[in-house]
């Protein structure tokens, strides 16, 4: 029975029908591994499940106890921890019975971590130091040692958290050892075998994309070329992305060439409008229009983030990095083309 795979420099596909071996495999089992790697990933979802009861807990203990909260802001945010629950839960089920996809996504979901990661730990780098001396500022009585000892803590939780966790998935997950295991103990075709997986992770970018704006209609705003749209036009223009994403995670996956230029074309639009929005509109007012407590607004402006981070630049960064990566990943849409055209 033939194969599809693809090509690691030219990303065309090719058929294998190479029989196969009846001798014990050549490779090393990674069964353990892949066990303890998925208990991993379970008991990752199960705080992100222990996250919600308290998030949603909040909007009814907060007003009591004289907190402002908004039920409109909270819900969102359980949400998303309700999706990393079910993804971690799947994926650490999946990696345990050893089965192709949940190696597949795992790897691409700890790369696009890792990467964000070390985007995100350049900035906090730059940052930091600032904003350490402006709560300093505001709090005298701070000695500089308890500071520095904040510093450390704080860019050493975020370093396990996006460099070092995301870091051995992507260590393990992408050794052949383990790739050959999984493929030995699941040997049908899946469908993450059917797409190179930085396509795969191009897919579930926007698939992602189109989850958060679902989450963006509670907040009732979104940055629209300059202005914060508003009641029933943001409700249109989010509905609008959440379909356009979800379509274009499909045709991206089934690598239309049509659905690469849409999407690099949705990306450049999308960058440049949140950088114009963020450099007309200060982040505090935006917070206002999303409807974020009073109390909780202050108490961002006093810790100094928002005065030391530059949001356009941020947004700039990450912007660079996706259209880079679009065009590195555009060899495999050419390659279909290529092959459609032959054939």
């Amino acid at each position: 029975m033939g194969v599809m795979s693809f090509h690691k420099t030219t990303g065309k596909p090719h058929m294998s029908f190479a029989e196969q071996p009846s001798a014990a495999p050549s490779f090393r089992d990674r069964s353990a591994g892949l066990v303890a790697f998925g208990v991993i990933q379970i008991l990752m979802g199960i705080f992100c499940v222990m996250m919600i009861p308290f998030m949603l807990l909040s909007v009814v203990v907060g007003p009591a106890a004289g907190a402002a909260t908004d039920v409109w802001t909270m819900i969102p945010a359980a949400g998303f921890y309700a999706v990393l629950a079910v993804a971690a839960l799947w994926l650490g089920i999946g990696s345990i019975l050893a089965r192709r996809w949940a190696r597949a996504l795992t790897l691409v979901l700890a790369w696009m971590v890792l990467v964000m990661g070390i985007v995100t730990m350049i900035l906090m780098g730059i940052w930091m130091p600032g904003i350490m001396a402006e709560a300093a500022a505001q709090d005298p009585r701070l000695p500089p040692e308890a500071m520095i000892i904040m510093q450390v803590v704080m860019l050493g939780t975020m370093g396990c958290m996006y460099l070092v966790m995301p870091g051995a998935f992507v260590a393990f997950y992408r050794s052949p050892h383990v790739k050959a295991t999984c493929e030995f103990r699941d040997p049908h075709v899946r469908w993450t075998d059917k797409c190179p997986l930085p396509v795969l992770a191009l897919s579930l970018m926007l698939g992602f994309g189109a989850v958060s704006m679902v989450f963006t209609l509670g907040y009732g705003a979104i940055p629209f070329f300059g202005v914060i749209l508003k009641g029933v036009p943001a409700v249109v223009v989010i509905l609008g992305f959440i379909l356009l994403f979800a379509y274009l995670a499909w045709a991206v996956y089934k690598l239309k060439m049509s659905a690469w230029v849409t999407t690099l074309l949705v990306y450049v639009l999308f960058g440049l409008s949140t950088i114009v929005t963020f450099s007309r509109v200060k982040m505090v007012d935006y917070y206002r229009e999303i409807g974020l407590p009073e109390e909780q607004i202050e108490m961002v402006q006093r810790s100094g983030m928002l005065s030391r981070m530059n949001i356009p630049v941020m947004i700039g960064v990450g912007f660079v990095v996706i259209i880079a990566y679009m065009l590195w990943v555009r060899r495999y849409f050419v390659a279909r083309s290529e092959t459609q055209l032959d054939s």
